[in-house]
C-alpha cells in the first residue's frame, strides 16, 4: 500500500489521494508517496503559481507607467534651483 506524507507526516493513504492532493497543491506542499515500509516511492511538487509583478514605484504603487513617462516630459528644475528651493543657498 502507498501513504502519503506531507512535511514527514503521515497524512493518508493513495485511497485518500482525490481529496488529499487538491488540498495539499491549494497549498503549495510537495506530497511524499511511501510503500509499507516507509521507502520513498516518488514525490509530487505542485506547479508554482507565478508571483504578482512588483509595483513600479514601492512606495507608491498606485503610479503607473503612464504617470512615470507624463512627470518625465514635465518640465523639471535644476540641482541650482532645488537648492534654493530648499534655502541650502
Amino acid at each position: 500500500m502507498v501513504t502519503l506524507y506531507v512535511g514527514g507526516e503521515k497524512v493518508g493513504t493513495l485511497a485518500e489521494a482525490d481529496r488529499l492532493i487538491a488540498e495539499f497543491i491549494a497549498r503549495n506542499h510537495p506530497i511524499e508517496f511511501r510503500d509499507d515500509s516507509g521507502e520513498l516511492v516518488g514525490t509530487f511538487f505542485p506547479k508554482q503559481k507565478p508571483l504578482p509583478p512588483e509595483p513600479l514605484v514601492p512606495w507608491d504603487p498606485t503610479i503607473t507607467l503612464e504617470d512615470i513617462e507624463r512627470i518625465k516630459g514635465e518640465p523639471g528644475f535644476t540641482f541650482e534651483e532645488v537648492k534654493k528651493r530648499l534655502g541650502w543657498e
